[in-house]
């Protein structure tokens, strides 16, 4: 994929993924009829997926404990499906 963004270059990233079969079969199809290799489908899957997202909210009023018991979790999960 271009960038229109100078600045915005491309960074090899050496990953180990594991897809269901039937997974890789469509990726595979998908890279064979558009005629580039299965880095370039994943890569562009990748870039699509995250296009849209930008961190537009302010983060310094967010507190990460550097503990949590299961109890608090369960808590935090309970009062999210509730909203």
């Amino acid at each position: 994929m271009k960038s229109i963004d100078s600045q915005n270059e491309y960074i090899p990233l050496r990953i180990n993924i594991s897809l269901r079969r039937d997974t890789f079969r469509l990726i595979s199809e998908m890279a064979d009829d558009m005629g580039i290799s299965i880095n370039e489908v994943l890569s562009a899957l990748t870039e699509d997926s995250v296009i849209d997202l930008e961190i537009d909210e302010d983060l310094k009023g967010i507190r990460i404990p550097s503990s949590c018991s299961l109890e608090d979790l369960k808590n935090i999960i309970e009062r999210r499906k509730l909203s």
